[in-house]
């Protein structure tokens, strides 16, 4: 039987024309929700993504908006709410990576990627939280990566916008908790964005060492773990972190 879980809901999954934002879209799509695929720029990945999911059967829209710029987010919520309704799901997975050792990073750069990464999320959820309190639901999954728990050369910047993410997470889970609202985090390892599937999949040479699992991870693993988080099976889940690596960090 397909699981429609999520007919009803209006999903925003940011950055994601590509990879692991749009395995997440589709998954979503597929659980029922209407989704906004989005990009900061790139209008023919996020048109691939909705043209994909409509063509399924589903429906979706695309809209293009810079996360790190608060009119940017502002006017996507408009185009979302007049398109679609209000978001009840939002995943904040958009994520900019850059590298440079600290005492030679420029400060735009620092800013640059801390306005995507942690303004990004702060941007959206407020924009969301006003319509999920009037629907009394709500899903906020916000997605960082490994490095910002393992540390990482030259990604000062990243690691500590991650983080910064994280703890928003944990701020808001407690705050929104009452409005029937949940709020998560996801942590993917490492993943192979070329797979789109598991099959055959047992083993990656050049991660494996490090990965318990043997292989590394494909996009719709996240997606069905979001898709999870999303669901009413998930509704006792709020403020965690939820490691998606394969045994390659342990907690």
């Amino acid at each position: 039987m397909t699981d429609k879980s999520l007919v009803g809901r209006i999903a925003l999954v940011t950055g994601s024309g590509r990879n692991i934002g749009r395995a997440t879209a589709i998954e979503l799509a597929e659980k029922g929700a209407y989704v906004a695929v989005n990009s900061r720029e790139n209008r023919e990945e996020c048109d691939s993504v909705r043209d994909e999911i409509n063509s399924a059967g589903g429906k979706a829209i695309s809209v293009t908006a810079d996360v790190g710029v608060e009119e940017e987010v502002r006017d996507m919520f408009d185009q979302i709410e007049s398109s679609l309704g209000n978001v009840t799901i939002l995943v904040n997975n958009a994520g900019l990576r850059a590298s440079s050792k600290l005492a030679d990073m420029p400060t735009s750069e620092w800013r640059r990627v801390l306005a995507v990464n942690l303004d990004g999320p702060f941007f959206c959820s407020r924009a969301a939280i006003p319509g999920m309190e009037e629907a009394g639901w709500g899903r906020i999954i916000n997605v960082s990566g490994l490095n910002a728990f393992s540390g990482r050369s030259d990604w000062g910047h990243v690691s500590a916008s991650k983080m910064g993410a994280l703890g928003l997470t944990r701020a808001l889970a407690p705050e929104l908790a009452e409005k029937g609202i949940l709020v998560n985090h996801i942590v993917p390892g490492a993943f192979d964005t070329s797979r789109s599937t598991t099959t055959g999949l047992r083993s990656n040479p050049v991660e494996s060492e490090s990965i318990p699992i043997g292989r590394m991870g494909i996009p719709s693993e996240i997606g069905s773990t979001v898709a999870f988080l999303a669901s009413d099976a998930a509704s006792y889940i709020t403020g965690q972190t939820i490691h998606v690596n394969g045994g390659a960090l342990r907690y």
